[in-house]
């Protein structure tokens, strides 16, 4: 089973029709075979045998008579033949007609016992000349005595049925699959924090699902906006007394106490704008459409100003929707990661098909590729003391790679051709 799996279709649309066609083929194979055993072969052999018996008859009675052809006329009323008489010739051709249709009757002519050939006269007659002792007997048979009729239209009203059985399921199931496209798209686009207008349709379990996801999408966002709100409200309530400490600070005299709590002061002010900007995810800024390589040449311009040399390479434009500053904070999480640890950063970003990737690499210490993942997890730091000297409090690449997989993107860490650390982004395009 797993080698058939290579052939099976991945799309459900083509997997619909493959189980429809399959059946529908067989079916059909099967009901042409028992026509043929049954109906075709035995209805055209019955044919042919009284079409042989009465050339039988013709040509035995014709062996009695001086001159056979004066009865001729009553014959051909009667038998739906037309018959010939050649008196004194000699069949001197043999050539036999090969076409299906007379097929039967030729396997039954060779029962007589006299010399004959056959040759088609047209698509609807059939000539059979018989040497006699006295001449040449000719009969010409239509088609309709020794062909059943019936078989052009029994295989036009099978072909025609299985065509409408086929066009009728198949806009049937193609509507089906399109409301599970819908669920589908909608479920992404929520995913990457986009604003979703669904309304469920299709079958009643594609429904059910569709509910479900309404369902889900709302507890979701319910729970986001009560997490920030509060998050928002602790955070207030945390900064006010830490406004007064360093108020108190200030206006006492300063010394090597004072300089150490202010320092731990801003510590916790860094620790808890980390926490509360991990804790929002996207928060409530709108997607909207931006310019990639502008935005990054905005990003890179910031860098310099401050000092930090960042060398940008575009191949193209590209365009993607995004919330801005939460991309901007999350690309500026991982570039500051480099301003930390290396000397040189370099920032590319090119076109794939129907995504772009962001490439930044630099020449730092780079990080061991078992910890690569690890290092994604919140509050998990490479140095696990906590002071200023060594970074955050451990939610910048947390950050970050929350930020790119809701704009539906992916974030990888390899080794850099710098020796150091690559980051590499991908985001879809605007469609």
């Amino acid at each position: 089973m797993k080698f058939l799996k290579h052939f099976f279709p991945k799309h459900m649309l083509a997997r619909f029709v493959l189980i429809i066609l399959l059946p529908l083929i067989t079916l059909q194979i099967l009901v042409c075979i028992y026509f043929y055993n049954k109906h075709w072969d035995t209805i055209s052999r019955r044919l042919a045998d009284d079409v042989v018996g009465e050339i039988r008859l013709i040509a035995d009675w014709s062996e009695t008579q001086s001159d056979p052809s004066k009865y001729f006329s009553i014959l051909e009323k009667n038998l739906a033949l037309s018959l010939t008489w050649k008196p004194n010739e000699k069949l001197s051709f043999e050539k036999k007609n090969k076409h299906l249709s007379a097929a039967t009757l030729n396997d039954k002519l060779k029962d007589l016992p006299y010399p004959l050939t056959t040759v088609p006269k047209n698509e609807d007659q059939q000539e059979i000349y018989i040497q006699l002792s006295k001449g040449v007997l000719g009969v010409t048979v239509p088609r309709k005595r020794f062909f059943s009729t019936t078989v052009p239209s029994f295989l036009w009203w099978m072909v025609g049925s299985a065509v409408w059985l086929f066009a009728v399921a198949f806009l049937f199931m193609k509507n089906q699959v399109r409301a599970v496209i819908r669920l589908a798209r909608a479920a992404r686009l929520f995913g990457m924090g986009q604003e979703v207008k669904f309304k469920p349709e299709g079958a009643h379990e594609v429904r059910q699902a569709g509910q479900a996801f309404i369902e889900m999408k709302e507890r979701i966002s319910r729970f986001m906006a009560d997490r920030t709100t509060m998050l928002a409200g602790v955070s207030h309530d945390l900064r006010t007394p830490l406004t007064r400490m360093k108020l108190e600070l200030s206006m006492m005299e300063p010394d090597e106490t004072t300089s150490m709590l202010n320092q731990d002061i801003n510590e916790m002010e860094t620790m808890l704008t980390g926490y509360l900007n991990f804790a929002r995810g996207a928060g409530q800024e709108k997607m909207e459409t931006i310019e990639l390589d502008l935005f990054l040449e905005s990003m890179v311009d910031k860098y310099k100003r401050v000092g930090f040399p960042v060398n940008l390479h575009i191949e193209q434009e590209a365009k993607i929707i995004a919330r801005p500053h939460e991309l901007m904070r999350a690309i500026s999480n991982l570039v500051s990661n480099a301003q930390n640890y290396a000397t040189q950063t370099n920032i590319s970003m090119g076109v794939r098909e129907d995504t772009v990737q962001i490439i930044i690499d630099d020449n730092g210490p780079g990080i061991p590729a078992k910890k690569r993942e690890e290092v994604f997890k919140p509050f998990y730091r490479m140095d696990p003391s906590r002071n200023k000297n060594t970074g955050g409090v451990g939610l910048g690449m947390t950050i970050a790679r929350d930020t790119i997989l809701s704009h539906g993107g992916e974030i990888k860490l390899e080794a850099s051709p710098m020796k150091g650390l690559r980051v590499l982004i991908t985001l879809p395009l605007k469609k």
